[in-house]
């Protein structure tokens, strides 16, 4: 009996994990003029569709360790594997490609403090007081 219950808790921890989801936000830098902006807009921006929105600049960045899965599921309504497919196509065609990439989240972050016109993704709990949200 003793064995059967440890299974049956071992196993419900083991799907916990595919429970965790990281709520992801979209950020400009804390002094930005980019805000306001729906999904349609930011996924322009990150597909490489528009350079622009709202009369002002916006440039995509990303970063090693990103949580880049959700954010093609939510933000963009593809697969990682789509979006990295939609890049090799814009690569191929000389239209552009994948948004810049830093090598860590506090390297985009300063980036995007620098920068009024750098858009990044993150989770929520790693926003502070350098960023802003630019989606509701």
């Amino acid at each position: 009996m003793k064995t059967i219950r440890t299974l049956c808790l071992a196993s419900l921890l083991a799907g916990l994990p595919a429970f965790a989801h990281a709520e992801v936000v979209i950020a400009a830098g804390a002094k930005s003029p980019l805000g306001g902006l729906s999904k349609a807009q930011v996924a322009d921006v990150f597909m490489g569709k528009a350079k622009n929105v709202g009369g002002n600049p916006a440039k995509p960045m990303d970063y090693a360790g990103s949580p880049r899965t959700e954010f093609a599921n939510e933000i963009i309504g593809k697969t990682p594997d789509q979006l990295k497919a939609h890049y090799a196509k814009l690569q191929f065609t000389g239209l552009g490609g994948p948004p810049k990439e830093v090598g860590s989240l506090a390297d985009a972050k300063k980036l995007a403090a620098e920068d009024p016109s750098v858009l990044i993704y993150l989770d929520k709990g790693q926003m502070d007081a350098t960023l802003k949200s630019v989606m509701p």
